[in-house]
């Protein structure tokens, strides 16, 4: 993917999450705009998932990756009904590390389209280890939909348990 395609998506996810920040009421945009955001970028970008050789390790480590970030970003938002409504508490420690991941795949790619000697190491990693142009694109988009999708998930699962209290057990 290209520096340009890359900063779209950095761009379009930042913005939809900093307007998250403080307490918001949840709605539907909130909850689904980044992943919407993600998922017209991934029909657009991702045309094939290499699954041999390096390609399928790479794109397995980016989408363990987006894993792991997606729930640390639901770790950091807090979801709390009142009066009837949900709503979400976003604070800073959620909004930077949305700004730090996006941003370290923006210096990335940067780095990687402006350096030749950037570039002529990560063609060289990249033959070493068999990874194509498509493992790349596939680590990175499913890295993205992994993070915001399960981000997603979490958060309606979190809405649904204060929506439904727990049965209380017999001590």
């Amino acid at each position: 993917m290209s520096l340009t395609t890359e900063f779209l998506i950095a761009a379009a996810i930042i913005v939809s999450v900093v307007v998250q920040f403080g307490r918001k009421r949840l709605s539907w945009v909130r909850l689904f705009l980044p992943l919407a955001i993600v998922a017209g970028f991934a029909v657009y970008y991702l045309k094939v998932v290499p699954t041999s050789g390096g390609d399928g390790w790479f794109t397995l480590a980016g989408l363990a990756t987006g894993l792991l970030l997606g729930a640390l970003a639901a770790a950091l938002i807090g979801v709390q009904e009142d009066s009837g409504r949900i709503f979400v508490t976003a604070g800073i420690a959620y909004i930077g590390l949305w700004v730090v991941v996006f941003g370290a795949r923006l210096e990335f790619a940067y780095v990687a389209t402006n350096s030749p000697e950037a570039l002529r190491q990560v063609f060289v990693w990249s033959f070493e280890h068999g990874i194509t142009e498509a493992g790349w694109t596939a680590a990175f988009m499913l890295q993205a939909l992994a993070m915001v999708g399960l981000r997603t998930v979490v958060m309606i699962g979190r809405v649904l348990a204060t929506r439904r209290p727990l049965a209380s057990f017999p001590a």
